[in-house]
């Protein structure tokens, strides 16, 4: 009954050194043991020919494929690269596509290596121990829970040695995470949409290509509600505008313009892509409509627009938006050519 009772003792001795490991085989699974950490996230339109260029770069320059996963839209890859080519790999990540992250880690690892040898002297002086006493005289039935002791002491010991030769190993190599994906599958690095919600004022200024006299105005300007209800700049605007140049005695002269329009914005790959505090780049389009107001309201009709234009950002920050634009105003109907011009808007929006 004893020498059942401390064989199981031992049992335990053992698998509690086990489990007292587990954190640190765990640290190391998760890349813990490597001084040096990079993820990038890269967006590219030209998904093929960056797959190909990353997948060469990681056959020839990578100390070691951890994981590389590729669907249609997206490759993903976790390898260990000698640190001094990390250089090498911001400039094959510049020419891949925009880069969405580009963060390095660096973590000084001194104190836990210190700490691993010290765990390291303290078992092995408890093996050395252990292993003095069984070499001494010992009773038949205190023999295996020493012996078990012993083995759990060794189990542990060889695995801080293990882990402390791959911190040794890992000192000169950096883990890099990359995720190449396809910019026009995932806008945003992913399929959701960022909603905000972001009310603002817009000024507008018509200027007609072919004013007809006595039927329009030279110019026509107003003001509109902005509500901008995605990260992405897609909006609705609604707004009333009215002549420069006042007419009453024409009865069929247009005297007023309500415009209800849903609008996006886009910005182009090389100026920034709309991550700049100032002076963004775009390009936009607007389609809806406009309630077309004559002095006589007889002929009061709605005119389905089309307007595509070149904006600039003047100033963008998480909570304030100040934005301008030039478009081409189209009325799409049988009378376009006395409506159509360029039209300048400016805008200010604030997160509410």
């Amino acid at each position: 009954m004893q020498a059942t009772t401390t064989f199981f003792v031992g049992l335990l001795t053992l698998l509690l050194g086990l489990l007292a490991m587990t954190p640190l085989r765990a640290q190391s699974q998760e890349n813990g043991s490597y001084p040096v950490q990079k993820r990038l996230t890269l967006a590219t339109t030209r998904l093929p020919e960056s797959k190909a260029q990353l997948r060469d770069f990681i056959r020839r320059r990578a100390r070691q494929v951890i994981k590389q996963e590729e669907s249609p839209s997206q490759l993903q890859a976790e390898f260990t690269l000698p640190r001094q080519l990390l250089p090498a790999l911001d400039s094959v990540a510049d020419r891949l596509g925009y880069q969405h992250e580009n963060n390095l880690n660096a973590q000084d690892l001194t104190a836990h290596r210190q700490q691993l040898a010290d765990e390291v002297a303290t078992e092995a002086a408890l093996l050395r121990r252990l292993e003095d006493q069984l070499a001494g005289t010992l009773a038949a039935a205190d023999r295996p829970a020493l012996q078990q002791q012993a083995t759990a002491a060794e189990t542990r010991l060889r695995t801080l040695r293990r882990e402390i030769t791959s911190y040794q190993a890992h000192d000169s190599l950096a883990y890099v995470v990359v995720r190449l994906y396809d910019e026009v599958s995932f806008p945003n690095g992913n399929h959701k949409i960022s909603f905000v919600n972001m009310p603002g004022v817009e000024y507008g200024y018509l200027r007609l290509d072919n004013p007809k006299p006595g039927l329009t105005s030279m110019a026509y300007r107003g003001y509109a509600i902005k509500y901008h209800f995605t990260r992405g700049k897609s909006y609705f605007n609604l707004g009333v505008y009215k002549p420069t140049t006042s007419n009453k005695t024409d009865s069929a002269f247009v005297n007023e313009l309500f415009v209800i329009n849903f609008g996006q914005d886009f910005y182009p790959h090389n100026f920034g892509r709309g991550r700049r505090r100032y002076l963004n780049l775009y390009t936009s389009y607007q389609v809806g409509g406009f309630i077309l107001t004559r002095n006589d309201d007889q002929r009061n009709e709605f005119i389905p627009n089309l307007n595509l234009g070149l904006g600039l950002e003047l100033l963008k920050t998480r909570h304030v938006l100040l934005d301008n634009k030039a478009s081409y105003f189209i009325p799409l109907y049988k009378r376009s050519r006395d409506l159509r011009g360029l039209l300048y808007q400016a805008s200010f929006s604030f997160v509410f």
